[in-house]
């Protein structure tokens, strides 16, 4: 553990003395640059703390609305059900005319060809 101190104050100390030097490329010293750093992390890390609060929040409400959905989806496929079984004679029934004024229309037509 004692030297664990040490390290940690000797790399203290040469941090403090390299924020001091001015940054070659900018002229600035480094400690504005490692500044605006921290800054920019730091607002990214407020950033997705508020997002995952919010995606937490979201997924806790889809979770809690899940089960009436469900239910909807089936009183929807029960609904549909119920109507094509109650269509399904009528349905059966514009088919059966639709196939005798198909039938009529032929002989109709057949009957026009014979006569010319």
């Amino acid at each position: 553990m004692k030297f664990f101190g040490i390290g940690l104050g000797l790399g203290s100390l040469a941090g403090l003395g390299i924020s001091l030097l001015p940054n070659p490329q900018t002229g600035h010293k480094v400690k504005e640059d490692v500044r605006l750093f921290l800054d920019g992390t730091k607002n990214d890390a407020s950033a997705l703390v508020t997002s995952t609060k919010q995606a937490t929040q979201a997924a806790n409400e889809l979770m809690n609305n899940l089960p009436q959905a469900e239910q909807t989806v089936k009183d929807i496929q029960n609904n549909l059900t119920d109507f094509q079984s109650s269509i399904k004679p009528e349905v059966d029934q514009m088919k059966e005319n639709v196939s005798n004024l198909t039938k009529e229309a032929k002989d109709t037509a057949d009957g026009i060809k014979n006569e010319l």
